[in-house]
């Protein structure tokens, strides 16, 4: 292979690098275009492990980036949350990243968050780690299991099972679509909360919204605009099934998706920044390649007809 088909080969594995590290879409293309610049400039006779040697390259780069984004952070208009992708999933990929859990790594500092992931998700070696962030190899171990202590907690908390997401989506779907409070309270936990980021550049609740009945109001309120001026799709984000929107001209305007505990939904993310919904654009491609689909009416009926018995025979 040229040295253009080897990057390419790559670029799956190079890119999983950058968007874990730094949860954005756009700055992990931009970090490969970088990193296939430097593969042109080096002496490829003088690399040992071309693989290797490229990954590194991304994952300093990928920190670098991670640690300018921490201070944008403290700045940013409401919420923040990590830019989805859209997935193609067949059951639950441990080589791919859910959406929680990536919320989750927004907790940790960019240390903690490069040093678990070059470690824990790409079997890095410590003294690999430790050129990458800056630190001593004793110092990346330390980190890291400060780090997988900060997390153990929450990420056990969540439940990744596809089909129940799926199920709860399609009934979500329904009860906000027919502004239904009795149906959106029967799926919401009571300390559900729901996170909308907008980035400052859309109009968003620049607080995080908590309990059952705020989040509910919320819910009909979003709804309701969004069916007026969106074209909506199912589909998934980051091993996480998702509502997807499209304004009149064919451009993502939200994508909304939450997580599970105990079989009803706790956190509700809507991200609606256009900066973070790069991945999502193309909508005709996406829907060919069958990322996105529009929703089954057929689906829907059925679950409508199971609600109208259920309520006669109770």
């Amino acid at each position: 292979m040229n040295d253009l088909e080897s990057f390419v080969s790559w670029k799956p594995y190079l890119f999983s690098i950058a968007y874990r590290i730094t949860g954005s879409y756009v700055d992990s293309e931009d970090i490969l275009q970088e990193s296939y610049l430097r593969w042109l400039s080096i002496d490829l006779s003088k690399v040992k492990n071309p693989k290797s040697y490229l990954g590194s390259v991304v994952a300093r780069l990928a920190f670098d980036l991670l640690k300018k984004a921490s201070r944008k952070k403290e700045t940013y208009i409401g919420p923040y949350l990590p830019e989805p992708i859209p997935e193609m999933v067949e059951g639950v990929d441990e080589e791919k990243i859910n959406f929680a859990f990536l919320v989750i790594l927004e907790t940790l500092n960019p240390f903690e968050r490069a040093v678990l992931i070059l470690r824990e998700m790409f079997d890095f070696e410590f003294e690999m780690i430790a050129k990458v962030i800056g630190k001593t190899p004793t110092y990346c171990r330390k980190i890291l299991s400060r780090a997988k202590l900060a997390i153990q907690k929450r990420k056990k908390k969540f439940e990744p099972d596809p089909k129940l997401h799926s199920k709860l989506l399609l009934e979500f779907s329904l009860a906000c679509a027919s502004q239904d409070t009795k149906s959106l309270s029967e799926l919401l936990r009571e300390d559900v909360i729901a996170y909308s980021d907008g980035g400052g550049n859309v109009h968003a609740a620049r607080i995080p919204i908590p309990g059952i009945i705020r989040v509910t109001t919320l819910l009909k309120q979003t709804t309701k605009k969004a069916m007026e001026t969106s074209q909506m799709y199912f589909g998934y984000a980051n091993q996480t099934p998702a509502v997807i929107g499209y304004d009149q001209d064919g451009q993502p305007n939200f994508v909304q998706l939450f997580t599970v505990v105990d079989g009803k939904i706790d956190q509700i993310f809507n991200i609606v920044n256009p900066e973070k919904l790069k991945g999502f654009q193309n909508e005709e491609q996406l829907r060919k390649l069958g990322y996105i689909r529009k929703p089954n009416i057929f689906a829907f009926f059925f679950l409508m007809m199971q609600k109208k018995l259920k309520s006669f025979l109770s």
